[in-house]
């Protein structure tokens, strides 16, 4: 097995940017998971100021970041049904030095039920205006089967997430088998620096040897003010390669 990405997701405007690239500099594994919406990334936010300034010094220092951007709430739905609201236009815009995309990954973040359910032509759609993004869709029990459909298509890639509390970070009782062998599978949900092992050893039990994975957390990385703590993802992502290196 190899492990694809260790994604620390929850950087944002109260995190310190020379954080992720020290982090980056340590892990080359290690992503970061930046969730936006209309309420959290507008244009007259910190957050949309924090991630335009973080582009200017990563160009500055020639250093592509591995960076994901999740979509939540009005952004995702409007993204699914599409539109691409303005602030969303101005990052997906943004380039690295090499002209690649600034944000390599971009995380539909939908439930069906909770959010509009897509149609499918239109997401499908959608994913395809955006080649070099690699797009990931949370697969759980609500969205399993316009995501199957999708699938089907076969016009469109994508990484699967699996994280049946959906955000919540709930532990399950075991991990889910693949549902796309093709595709990358990624797990979350309720993952930690103190669990990650127990957790791989869960994840490593219905993968394939030979399967690329990715992993990801959010909740148990913050710190005691409730923000994105360096001490937390280090010892999360040292943790996980750790692991591997005992296999």
């Amino acid at each position: 097995m190899k492990l694809a990405y260790v994604t620390c997701s929850g950087a944002n405007e109260f995190t310190d940017h020379e954080m992720l690239f020290r982090l980056f500099q340590e892990f080359s594994v290690v992503e970061f998971g930046i969730q936006v919406s209309g309420k959290k990334c507008g244009f007259d936010s910190e957050r949309f100021d924090w991630l335009l300034s973080l582009h200017k010094e990563t160009l500055k220092r020639k250093i592509t970041l591995p960076l994901a951007l999740h979509l939540n709430q009005d952004w995702v739905e409007n993204f699914c049904n599409g539109i691409v609201v303005p602030e969303l236009q101005v990052l997906l815009k943004l380039q690295n030095v090499a002209r690649t995309p600034f944000f390599q990954r971009v995380q539909l973040n939908f439930k069906i039920g909770r959010e509009k359910q897509p149609n499918v032509l239109v997401l499908e759609e959608m994913m395809l205006k955006f080649p070099l993004v690699r797009f990931v869709l949370s697969y759980n029990q609500a969205n399993a089967a316009l995501i199957d459909e999708l699938y089907s298509r076969k016009k469109v890639r994508f990484d699967c997430l699996f994280d049946e509390s959906f955000g919540e970070g709930i532990l399950p009782q075991k991990r889910h088998a693949p549902v796309y062998l093709d595709f990358l599978q990624g797990y979350a949900g309720g993952l930690s620096a103190e669990n990650v092992w127990q957790e791989l050893d869960k994840i490593a039990a219905v993968l394939p040897d030979d399967a690329q994975f990715f992993i990801d957390a959010e909740g148990k990385l913050k710190g005691v003010d409730g923000h994105f703590s360096y001490a937390n993802c280090h010892d999360f992502v040292e943790n996980a390669c750790l692991w591997f290196q005992q296999q």
